[in-house]
């Protein structure tokens, strides 16, 4: 019942590694492309962040760390990361999934690395470039990830410590990479209890409250975070609303929750 997230640079063969990965364990693969597809569900207006993404080449700016449909895309992303890992037996390729379920016992979060000069060769092969133009590819797509990390989770995604194992892709075969990782598998079927499938299931219905709330309530709440304690799914941030504003924001939080309990610890500016 193990999940498997797989962050990679460019032309280390981290797409190829996970897609053979999960043909081989009879996996369901979890592309970037098929996360989009999600989102797309829920609107095409949420997917306009996707186009900056990837052409952005700067930090981001306060603005669009608080716009609201980059909040929104932000979560919606999140939940489909949690929606896809609660079907068990799943290969997730990127969109931060290593940070969204690193409290998540059962899953292994790999990284798959290779030198500048291995994925360099790798990417004049497949696209019948020079060098000079592979390493310009390297260094825009690897800024792009990097990017995306920063603003979602705030996080450096070359630090080691956010992954269960990472392995250099040039300095082994494809099929021994892929039985490396492989033999890790049966340890995290291990930690599959019941109790941590649940603790799961609380994380993607508080994804899943939080994204509704960011995409079907009226009013915007820049600082909203959403956690299950265990008992309930809490509210927190920062607004400034009416009363009936306040009431619509908790119908459209239980119509999300379904049977959870809703706790509000939202707080009005200013106090």
């Amino acid at each position: 019942m193990a999940i498997v997230t797989i962050s990679r640079e460019s032309g280390s063969g981290g797409e190829d590694i996970a897609k053979a990965l999960a043909k081989r364990l009879q996996y369901e693969f979890v592309s970037k492309d098929s996360i989009f597809k999600e989102i797309e569900e829920h609107g095409k207006k949420w997917l306009s962040w996707v186009a900056v993404e990837q052409l952005d080449e700067h930090a981001p700016t306060l603005w669009e760390r608080y716009d609201r449909s980059y909040a929104a895309y932000l979560a919606l992303v999140a939940h489909c990361i949690y929606r896809n890992a609660l079907k068990n037996n799943v290969v997730i390729l990127g969109r931060g999934g290593n940070y969204l379920l690193e409290n998540v016992p059962y899953a292994l979060r790999i990284r798959i690395t290779a030198s500048e000069e291995y994925r360099a060769r790798t990417l004049c092969d497949r696209f019948g470039i020079d060098e000079e133009g592979a390493r310009k590819m390297l260094m825009h797509s690897d800024h792009e990830r990097s990017i995306f990390l920063k603003r979602a989770y705030r996080r450096d995604w070359a630090n080691p410590d956010d992954y269960d194992l990472t392995l250099n892709s040039g300095h082994m075969g494809f099929d021994e990479l892929l039985a490396l990782i492989m033999d890790e598998i049966p340890a995290r079927d291990k930690l599959f209890t019941p109790e941590a499938e649940e603790g799961l299931r609380r994380l993607e219905l508080a994804a899943r409250v939080k994204a509704d709330i960011l995409t079907r309530f009226s009013m915007f709440i820049p600082t909203l975070e959403v956690h299950h304690d265990g008992a309930a799914i809490v509210l927190r941030g920062v607004c400034l609303f009416t009363k009936e504003q306040m009431q619509e924001l908790m119908e459209t939080a239980r119509r999300s929750a379904g049977s959870a309990r809703i706790r509000s610890e939202l707080h009005p500016r200013g106090t």
